[in-house]
């Protein structure tokens, strides 16, 4: 192919590809079609040219912890004992911290850490395990921690009801940091909502219990070897698991599913005709959040039907929990794919509950509105939006100057706490999906979740995976968390990217052009030296001199009018910084550097040569 041709060849793809990424919010639903057909979304900047931003860090920094776990269960006694090995990238911090989430009235007891044969001095204080940090400079670290937690003999997340035994937050876990290295402290529990904040890891767990219990668990059934005394022994390797939980019983039935690609599910009950219904539903539900989110990224995970008069529902890793009192009045129709989904918003991919806990509860509440239009129809799901749009009203009269960005505790009671962020949540995600349409909806999704699996992310991970798929810089859900209920959830803004062609060949910086308040950015030192310009720092003017094809100009940030060869040029929009990058006016390479330069307002395109 002659030179001539291949840049013509160029110039039409890009051009087709723009065409089918226009984020003009209004017609999105109009071009997805087009460009979900044509376009494969991916996290490189090579096969996606506008995935420019790489993905924002978790809230939790990552030190890489692995645990290994061996303990007993003393049914008689109600109690738990055993060890907790669990090694992690030393954080080189003054102290160290374990997180344990026990209550109040039913204290989890650590007997002992130890540093391999050294012992450790440590003191609690409520949730929070203190030590000094004995690693030093070393790369890595390893605590063994001793411990006795006795099992509530009630219905509670964790306990025992009914000879089920209901193992959640059962060990003690390493505590997490933020990524400048500072440890979060886990907020003071309520009646309502999750508190905790987990940091992913890899487990080894051998548990022992009497023989004949059937357990499920956040990595399926595990290997299972018998002891003297009537005893069993079940191991579970599992890896980038947000904790892990076991739910069992004696009288348990366990029966398994599987789901393309490659996916079991264990379902565990005392009733054989519950677990029939559980699996109509599974069956229903799994296929439908896969085409919505993309396929879970575990290859087991379960659902633990517990007793009458126990916890409500509830979410561990891989774990979907609910009372058998569902089974009234029809109830598991919406909590059992609540929980089920989840799977992929919790577990999956995490947010600190307390303080985003909206995240999700609102996605998981429009997984509901997603099954029910699947397996009943659209009459059913429409009804269940309404009931949202009922509670966004009472919102709006009883707390007028609430919003979704309230914390946990904030909220005046589990009634306001429901309204705003199961109700108001899931309406701020449908209000997205009828702005852009289904299929850049599910792209959004499955995006997030391909990018941030095994991470803790809040509104701005949501806003930069939705930029992405919008072909721009896009802000909705930051701005919504801070809107009050009083007035209506916002749309969603967007800055839309331009495809930059130099010299006819398209160049993708790594920092994208863009249009900003009506006028065309581009970054300067990037656009600037691929057009053949020598740029350099002036220390003692404290400015930038952009040199070539026979001109000089020398500009300041933030400032409108460069010197020109000596002469003041007026650009007419001042320079910005965007990414720590000087963005320029297009104005600045036609009027200050000579260059051809011309736009396509409707193809998004801008032309330098």
């Amino acid at each position: 192919m002659k030179p001539l041709h291949k840049t013509s060849l160029l110039i039409c793809l890009t051009i087709l590809i723009v065409f089918a990424s226009v984020g003009v919010i209004a017609k999105w639903p109009v071009l997805a079609p087009f460009f979900i057909n044509n376009a494969t979304v991916t996290a490189g900047a090579g096969a996606d040219p506008f995935a420019y931003n790489p993905p924002l860090p978790s809230y939790v920094k990552d030190l890489h912890p692995t645990y290994t776990i061996r303990a007993e269960l003393n049914t008689t006694k109600a109690m738990i004992a055993g060890s907790v090995t669990v090694e992690f990238d030393n954080p080189r911090t003054p102290d160290l911290r374990l997180f344990i989430y026990d209550y109040p009235w039913n204290l989890m007891t650590i007997k002992e850490i130890r540093a391999g044969d050294k012992p450790l001095t440590f003191e609690r204080r409520q949730a929070v395990v203190h030590l000094t940090n004995p690693f030093g400079s070393a790369k890595r670290g390893s605590l063994t921690v001793t411990f006795e937690n006795p099992v509530p003999r009630r219905g509670t997340r964790f306990g025992v009801k009914d000879d089920i035994w209901t193992l959640t937050t059962w060990y003690p876990m390493l505590g997490a940091m933020d990524q400048r290295g500072n440890w979060y402290t886990p907020p003071q529990r309520v009646n309502f909502g999750d508190p905790f904040v987990y940091h992913y890891a890899d487990y080894d767990v051998s548990f022992v219990s009497p023989k004949g219990f059937q357990w499920v668990s956040s990595w399926g059934r595990g290997e299972i070897k018998p002891l003297a005394g009537n005893r069993q022994e079940v191991r579970y390797r599992g890896s980038r698991l947000l904790n892990f939980a076991l739910v069992g019983s004696p009288r348990y039935h366990v029966e398994t599913i599987t789901f393309a690609p490659n996916l079991t599910v264990d379902i565990a009950s005392v009733d054989k005709g519950n677990i029939e219904r559980i699996k109509a539903i599974a069956r229903s539900v799994f296929p439908v959040y896969t085409e919505w989110y993309g396929p879970l990224p575990y290859p087991r995970v379960a659902i633990a039907e517990t007793g009458t008069g126990t916890t409500y529902a509830m979410e561990y890793a891989n774990m979907a929990v609910f009372k058998r009192d569902m089974h009234h009045n029809n109830l598991i129709e919406h909590w059992l794919p609540h929980e089920v989904a989840h799977m992929w918003w919790y577990n999956s991919v995490a947010t600190l509950e307390a303080v985003h806990g909206w995240l999700d509860e609102g996605l998981v509440e429009m997984s509901v509105y997603h099954y029910l239009q699947h397996r009943y129809g659209s009459q059913k799901a429409a009804a269940l939006l309404s009931s949202y749009s009922r509670d966004a009203d009472k919102l709006k009269q009883l707390y007028p100057s609430g919003r979704l960005g309230k914390r946990l505790n904030q909220f005046a009671g589990e009634q306001e706490f429901h309204w705003t962020w199961y109700s108001k949540g899931a309406l701020l995600y449908d209000h997205l999906r009828r702005q852009i349409g289904d299929d850049a909806y599910k792209q959004f999704l499955q995006r997030v979740q391909r990018t941030y699996h095994g991470s803790v992310i809040g509104p701005e991970h949501l806003d930069q995976a939705l930029g992405q798929v919008l072909k721009g810089e896009a802000r909705y859900f930051v701005p919504n968390v801070r809107t009050e209920n009083k007035a209506p959830l916002r749309q969603v803004e967007l800055e839309p990217y331009v495809t930059t062609i130099v010299n006819g060949t398209s160049f993708y910086p790594s920092v994208p052009a863009r249009v900003k308040n009506g006028t065309v950015y581009l970054p300067l030192r990037e656009v600037a030296e691929r057009m053949g310009y020598r740029v350099s720092w002036l220390p003692d003017k404290q400015a930038t001199m952009v040199q070539g094809r026979g001109h000089q100009v020398v500009l300041k940030q933030g400032q409108r009018v460069v010197e020109r060869d000596g002469q003041r040029v007026d650009l007419g929009q001042p320079l910005l910084e965007i990414a720590e990058k000087t963005m320029a006016p297009l104005t600045l390479f036609s009027q200050g550097l000579g260059a051809q330069v011309s736009y396509d307002k409707e193809a998004k395109t801008v032309t330098l040569q």
